[in-house]
């Protein structure tokens, strides 16, 4: 299926109650791929916003008091109207608020997919996890953590790391691509939560397939990214991140990884 040819035909409005330090980021790469990214927003705003938008992402990067209301707010909408939430709980189990405000939400909220990085979602799921403020130090096999995360809400989700775990209903996905300066570059891991709903917003329901094209055409435009180097760094291999975004199309999806199990 043509996804990333009909997402560009569609032009889905992807909300975004994110991480300040990637706005700018974020928006770029919606764009680049040929979505319509809606970056903030106050909690007066929810009801007209999610009778328009295809997508909701929610990321707890910066997230404070006053951004929780208006997550909450922004959640119930998307509910009340049928939008698919992309779920990001970073830094989980850095804090005890960030872990108080995803167990707020994610009880009050039904989301499409909760999507986050070994260590998050390895706390996530009730293990002990080696954190160092949001970044992740998890050593556990990455299709471990997704099946006791799943287990644990019974909601789709996605673990990132060297490889990609998505764990739903059908099983198991692996995703072997991307290239380690992800890593390097701050919000890369949010940018690709804002892509994956770009994906979501284009069908009536969820998709694993949505899900796995989303993040197998993000990690291969990163690892084309890299190759354009001659001495791969990060500051240029982020503007180069943003190019191939908006570059590709669904035939770079032939050299994807994917191991079903």
């Amino acid at each position: 299926m043509d996804n990333i040819n009909r997402l560009r035909e569609m032009n889905p409005l992807v909300v975004c109650i994110t991480n300040d330090v990637v706005k700018n980021f974020t928006a770029n790469g919606l764009l680049a791929i040929g979505a319509s990214p809606l970056v903030g927003g106050e909690v007066a705003e929810a009801s007209d916003l999610m009778k328009s938008a295809s997508a909701l992402l929610v990321n707890i990067g910066t997230a404070d008091q006053s951004k929780l209301q208006v997550m909450d707010e922004m959640m119930k909408e998307a509910n009340r109207n049928n939008v698919p939430i992309v779920f990001d709980p970073v830094g989980f189990g850095a804090s005890r608020f960030r872990v108080e405000i995803t167990e707020q939400l994610l009880s009050r909220h039904e989301v499409s997919l909760i999507k986050g990085n070994a260590g998050e979602m390895h706390a996530l799921s009730g293990a002990e996890s080696n954190m160092k403020g949001v970044d992740s130090k998890e050593e556990t096999p990455v299709e471990e953590i997704a099946g006791k995360a799943y287990d644990r809400y019974r909601t789709p989700v996605l673990v990132t790391g060297a490889q990609d775990a998505l764990m739903t209903g059908n099983g198991v996905s692996i995703m072997d691509s991307g290239h380690p300066l992800q890593g390097r570059v701050t919000g890369s891991g949010c940018l690709l939560g804002a892509i994956i709903c770009a994906f979501l917003g284009t069908s009536d329901r969820f998709d694993d397939q949505s899900v796995i094209d989303a993040v197998s055409y993000y990690n291969l435009c990163a690892e084309k990214a890299a190759s354009a180097q001659e001495h791969p760094t990060p500051g240029t291999f982020a503007t180069k991140l943003i190019d191939e975004l908006y570059l590709n199309d669904d035939n770079l999806l032939k050299e994807r990884k994917v191991v079903a199990r």
